[in-house]
């Protein structure tokens, strides 16, 4: 099974005052070079979503080796980086993942690549049903389709699109901690304080 990963970057970081969050540093690497890394050690191609040519251009200084997709909706938030980068994408399991994760763990990401094949998607649930739409394995094919109907019906929440395919695995944090005992692989960064944070707790 050949795997693929998308990283949503194409935000604009307005609770960050605008600033590139992809772009921001976290122990001398950017979130950006830190995701990649990662991921081009458990999927064959990674894929990074931007909004633009010009966002295109400032971020392949930084990362190499990867294919970049262009949203071709704009102002419909991370379901139009999704959309793009299904069309892009080579392998028919892709792991898509918002760029403010800076603890990515490759043990889970490979347990959910595991859970997902055969099915519609596999989704990390916390145990008041939650979700974590944005850190999970879906199936290329299906996706698509659910993503441009709601987009074409202008609901532009990700759980919207999700909760229209058939057959979505729900992985319990439960099993996750079984490989990531803090459950770091959902930490993410949405304001400075967040990212002051991080780096004091680090990992």
């Amino acid at each position: 099974m050949q795997r693929s990963a998308l990283i949503l970057a194409g935000g604009k970081g307005t609770r960050l005052g605008e600033q590139e969050k992809a772009l921001l540093t976290f122990k001398d690497k950017t979130l950006l070079e830190k995701a990649v890394d990662v991921l081009q050690l458990v999927v064959d191609e990674v894929i990074v979503s931007v909004r633009d040519r010009k966002q295109q251009e400032i971020f392949s200084r930084f990362v190499k080796d990867v294919v970049f997709s262009c949203d071709k909706y704009q102002g419909r938030g991370p379901l139009a980086g999704i959309l793009e980068g299904m069309r892009a994408a080579s392998g028919n399991y892709v792991f898509v993942v918002a760029c403010d994760m800076p603890f990515l763990q490759p043990d889970v990401i490979g347990l959910l690549f595991k859970e997902a094949e055969g099915h519609g998607a596999a989704v990390p649930t916390w145990r008041d049903g939650r979700k974590e739409p944005l850190h999970a394995v879906y199936n290329r094919e299906q996706l698509i389709p659910v993503v441009e109907r709601s987009i074409l019906m202008d609901d532009h929440r990700v759980m919207a699109a999700v909760s229209q395919l058939h057959d979505i695995r729900s992985i319990s944090v439960d099993m996750i901690r079984l490989v990531d005992r803090e459950l770091v692989s959902f930490a993410n960064i949405n304001t400075p304080i967040d990212l002051e944070q991080m780096i004091k707790k680090g990992v």
